[in-house]
């Protein structure tokens, strides 16, 4: 099975889940290295592209005018999308960021604009200061949610960071929002062996152009 550089291949049988999950580690690890050690230059030109093609994404020509989307605070070489936030916001649109409320729970969001003052929260990830304090903040429901890949497969699932946040807090919204992936070309894998919880994504942008999975 072909990989990405610097993952292993996997070797055990299709239904061992103590070494598929060995496997997404060592998977995860060497995608997290590759994309901290990405040539500076060649990461600027990707994540200029990859903003441009979001920006189309999002467009109100294609989505409404008013969509709110839940988006990320960028930690671990992820790509900067904040600029694109500000972008929709200027033209009427809404954002928020998502917080985490305790483990294995789902993830709330709550709204955000380039003013927000920020502060750490779980993990160290900035969060808005309200959220941080223990404010009461009223939540908010994404129409999009766009979420960083630490890889992908062809079939549009996503390997993150092994938490279970993402596909929790989508089985938790009452409506589904659009979900868009993005991430650079190179964290494709043929597959993550996805467990059978685990939501793909509708829409995989990279520095290669845009992909539709619904």
């Amino acid at each position: 099975m072909p990989t990405a550089a610097g993952v292993p291949q996997y070797r055990a049988g299709a239904g061992d889940e103590a070494a598929m999950a060995n496997w997404r580690g060592q998977a995860r690890k060497a995608l997290l290295k590759a994309r901290i050690d990405m040539p500076l230059s060649g990461r600027i030109e990707a994540e200029r592209s990859i903003c441009q093609f979001l920006t189309k994404t999002i467009a109100p020509s294609r989505r409404p005018r008013q969509s709110c989307i839940g988006f990320y605070w960028p930690v671990q070489g992820e790509i900067d999308v904040r600029g694109v936030m500000a972008d929709h916001i200027a033209k009427g649109g809404a954002a928020c960021l998502p917080v985490v409320v305790a483990r294995h729970q789902p993830m709330v969001f709550h709204s955000w604009t380039p003013q927000t003052e920020m502060m750490p929260g779980f993990a160290g990830i900035a969060v808005p200061a309200a959220s941080a304090a223990g404010v009461p903040v009223l939540p908010v429901l994404p129409d999009v949610i766009i979420a960083p890949v630490v890889g992908f497969d062809e079939k549009g699932y996503r390997l993150g960071y092994g938490g279970g946040f993402f596909d929790r807090t989508l089985a938790a919204f009452d409506h589904r929002p659009l979900v868009v992936g993005v991430g650079f070309a190179h964290a494709e894998l043929k597959t993550i062996f996805p467990h059978r919880y685990d939501v793909p994504m509708d829409v995989l942008i990279t520095e290669k152009g845009v992909r539709h999975f619904s």
